[in-house]
Order: structure tokens, then C-alpha cells, then sequence
């Protein structure tokens, strides 16, 4: 069944990602050679210890499987993890996790551990490699304010410029200013040691700057873009003494040390998709990965993915040829898709279907009172917006699975939901109106009450998070 692979398709991209996984197909250490590989890059051990840091949702169990590869050479670490996820497999001689930033919000628990991550980093000498794991979430784990700063100052003046309507871009400038360790200063910290920072990222597009603010990134930003951010939106008066006088500082004189630092991003939403891909060609569709950077309304996605849909359904049946297909897929103005990805298929190809895979991160307008999130209602959006459109697809199955990776969509135990086209006629044959609830926001109960559950992705928390996969997949006849 359709249903069947496209589960098989999503729990790949998700599989791959997985923390554990990810650290063990890019960590290798040889005890022989005392080799350390990290993708292409090797870095000799001998005579040298590992110390471990890592701050966010994904790290604990990040940290878990490189204490198991580098155990003979690792000294210590400090793991700066969310509130609720500490348990009893956290037990370690080496690691010691701790727990805080309470519902993502900074707190002096965060504090307490970061400052035992800048004390560890202080403390390095050139003989000691610092091995640093970031992921989503980070940002609220790792948090030192610059003296004389103190977290109530610094949180109060982001949640002023986020309620003003700054940019995340914007947002990130201050934080980094106003830290003691983020925007490159923890690489600058630990040197003379080397340093080797594995990412994961759950940012449209992997900018390494803004996941937790990076800590072992170059910062390019000049010294008075905070105090103009804050000025921007007419935020400067009022400030405490503490807050001005850092803003007022010059960047620090030491010069970052870009040859003693390597950042690798591990795991994206396009390392996903890379693997969905390979799942489905295996299930024998042709898989086409589109984009990974997908962002916009959720409703706005919708109506370009039943219309991507038409392109490549009458590009299959060979209704529409390469040119004009390309010349249409380019009018949707997608994030991320190359308008002449057409030109290297051939229409008369023996998979049994087509499979598109894309990827990002979309928002959704939450009216009413029922429950969902944009996974669920985006997959039963396409189900509505495709039913009026069904005369333009013939025979063609028409199937979309949106879900996110991290087992999470909204507050429900679902990841996301299948939709597809006929949904929507089998649904009103059971005297059931879609619209009513694609109006109340209420996916979830749409799907629990049609398909009890079975149209459902529901995988449990699966500790990462690269965005969200979009499947479509497109077979004709019966």
C-alpha cells in the first residue's frame, strides 16, 4: 500500500538522523593508531584527551555514543540538557548531565550548567581536544550573560525585541553580544586546545551561526549592530547600566582561531532527505528531492503542492513536456527547487510511481479551539484544496505525508498525517464535513475520528530534530 511505503520512506529520513546513529556513521576512533575520524577529516589523539560539552534536546544521547567511541581517551564532559529528560541512562564516570531552560526559556539552572562548560573550556591546554555537540534548543541551554549583565536584564530586553516584531537574524545579534560564551567565544576560550563542534540543526538552510548562537563560530557581526537593533525599535532608553555598558563594548582582541576549529553540521533536514530518497528508490518509485528549505503558510503550501503535483502527474503521463513543466514548476516560486530538475528525467521510466520529497519548517494560523498542528493540517489542507481539482488527475493516486522528525506536531501524540486525493469524498460519504475542521484547527480529531488513528504518524518522541519531511507520492491507475 501507498500508505505502507510512505511511512517506510519517513521513518528512514528519520532513522538516519537519530543522534546515536548520526554520531556513530561520522565519529570513528581507531585505539590502534589513537586516529580520530570525523567524515573526511582525521585528527591524530596521541598523547592528547577529549573533553566533551554539549548543550540541547538532541545532545544527551549525542553524548552517550561518543563516550562509547572515544571512552579510552575522554576525560570529562558536561551536557546541558532540557528539564524532564535526565534518566537513569545518564549514569556515567565521565559525563555529568544536568538538566535546565525550563519550557526553552533560560534559566538559572542553564546558568549554573554553562558555567561549568566555560570552566571546563577555560581550563584546556594545547594538549586537549574539545569535542562540542550542538542541536535545537541549545541556545536556551547554554547561557552566560556578560558581566555585569544578569539573566533577568538579558531575557527581558530579547522578549521586548521579540514582542516588537524583531527578526530571529535580529534576536541572534543581541544574544550573541550579550553572552559570555555564545557567538564564538567558546572556541576562543578553549585554545589553545583543538577544537572539533558536531551540529544538528533544525534552522532552515543550517546557518551553524544561529544554532545556540554559535559558540564556536566566527562572529561577523560589528560592534554597535546590537546597540542599532535595540535603537531599531526604540529600546535603548530605559536600559539598565549593566546592559549599556556591554553593548558600548568592543569586540574582544583576540582573534579567532578559524584553523584550530572545525564545525560540522551531521544532521539536517537535507541529510534526511537524502536518505528518504534512497528508501523509496529501493521501494521502487523514483524519488525526487525538491527542496529542504521550504518555509511560508501552510495553506499557501497546500495550494502549491496539489498544483506540484499536477506537473509532475501530467509529466508521468506524458500530457506535458519538459519545457513547459519546468516553466510551470518555476511559477510556484517554492523555496529551494531547481525549475529545470525536469530536465534529467525521462518520462517513460518503469518505477511504479513518483516520489517527491521535500523538507523545512511552515507556519500555521491557529483559529478555533481544536487540536492539531501544521503537519496534520497541511496533509488535510492538500486533501481538501486537491478534491476540487480532482477532473485534472485522471486515474492518478495522489498521496502526501507530512510529519515532523522530532515524533512531535502540535500538542498531540502525533508526528503528522497522510492525506490524499478521494479523502475528502470519503469522508463526506461518512457524514463528515473536512472544511468544518480545517476551520476550527482541529486536524488531529479529523483524523482520529475518519480513520481512527491510521492516517495517523504517530513514531513517540524520537530525541532530534531537523524540521519537518513533506512526501508526495504520485502513481497512475488502479
Amino acid at each position: 500500500m501507498i500508505t505502507e511505503d510512505l511511512l517506510k520512506i519517513f521513518n528512514s529520513g528519520v532513522s538516519c538522523v537519530l543522534p546515536e546513529n548520526l554520531i556513530n556513521n561520522v565519529l570513528k576512533y581507531n585505539p590502534t593508531t589513537e586516529n580520530l575520524s570525523v567524515l573526511s577529516d582525521s585528527f591524530s589523539l596521541i598523547n592528547k584527551n577529549v573533553y566533551i560539552v554539549g548543550t540541547g534536546k538532541a545532545v544527551k544521547n549525542m553524548a552517550k555514543e561518543a563516550e562509547r567511541s572515544l571512552d579510552c581517551k575522554l576525560k570529562r564532559g558536561i551536557i546541558s540538557i532540557p528539564v524532564g529528560t535526565l534518566d537513569v541512562n545518564c549514569k556515567s564516570e565521565k559525563l555529568e548531565y544536568f538538566e535546565g531552560a525550563l519550557n526553552n526559556l533560560p534559566d538559572e539552572f542553564a546558568v549554573s550548567t554553562t558555567e561549568k562548560i566555560n570552566d571546563t573550556v577555560l581550563n584546556l591546554g594545547g594538549d586537549d581536544v574539545l569535542l562540542v555537540l550542538i542541536s535545537g534548543g541549545g541556545s536556551a541551554l547554554l547561557t552566560l550573560p556578560k558581566k555585569p549583565i544578569t539573566l533577568a536584564e538579558k531575557a527581558a530586553l530579547v522578549k521586548k525585541l521579540a514582542n516588537a516584531g524583531a527578526s530571529i537574524n535580529e534576536l541572534n545579534i543581541v544574544r550573541k553580544k550579550l553572552s559570555d560564551i555564545k557567538g564564538g567565544k567558546m572556541a576562543i576560550k578553549a585554545q589553545p586546545a583543538q577544537v572539533i563542534s558536531l551540529i544538528l540543526s533544525d534552522i532552515v538552510g543550517d546557518p551553524i551561526d544561529l544554532i545556540a548562537s554559535g559558540p564556536t563560530v566566527l562572529n561577523k557581526d560589528k560592534p554597535n549592530d546590537a546597540k542599532e537593533i535595540i535603537e531599531k525599535f526604540d529600546l535603548l532608553g530605559g536600559l539598565p547600566d549593566s546592559v549599556i555598558q556591554v553593548l558600548n563594548e568592543k569586540h574582544d582582541l583576540q582573534t579567532f582561531p578559524e584553523n584550530n576549529i572545525k564545525n560540522y553540521v551531521i544532521g539536517s533536514n537535507k541529510i534526511s532527505i537524502a536518505s528518504a530518497s534512497r528508501t523509496a528508490n529501493e521501494l521502487l518509485y523514483l524519488p525526487i528531492p525538491l527542496s529542504n528549505i521550504v518555509t511560508g503558510n501552510v495553506k499557501d503550501i497546500a495550494i502549491k503542492y496539489v498544483e506540484l503535483a499536477k506537473i509532475f502527474n501530467g509529466f508521468i503521463r506524458g500530457t506535458i513536456n519538459v519545457k513547459s513543466a519546468n516553466m510551470e514548476l518555476a511559477s510556484l516560486e517554492i523555496p529551494g527547487i531547481n525549475p529545470n530538475v525536469l530536465d534529467k528525467l525521462d518520462n517513460n521510466f518503469n518505477a511504479k510511481g513518483i516520489c517527491l520529497i521535500l523538507g523545512g519548517e511552515i507556519t500555521v494560523e491557529v483559529k478555533g479551539d481544536g487540536k492539531g498542528g501544521r503537519n496534520q493540517h497541511l496533509a488535510l489542507e492538500f486533501s481538501n484544496i486537491i478534491n476540487d481539482r480532482k477532473g485534472e488527475f485522471g486515474d492518478s493516486n495522489v498521496f502526501l505525508l507530512s510529519a515532523g522528525t522530532d515524533g512531535i506536531d502540535g500538542p498531540t501524540d502525533a508526528a503528522g498525517a497522510i492525506g490524499y486525493l478521494g479523502l475528502v469524498e470519503q469522508a463526506t460519504s461518512k457524514g463528515i464535513n473536512v472544511q468544518q475542521y480545517l476551520d476550527n484547527s482541529d486536524s488531529y480529531n479529523f483524523y482520529k475520528r475518519f480513520a481512527d488513528e491510521k492516517l495517523h504518524v504517530i513514531i513517540g518522541h524520537t530525541n532530534t530534530n531537523v524540521m519537518d519531511l513533506h512526501i508526495i507520492i504520485i502513481t497512475t491507475g488502479n
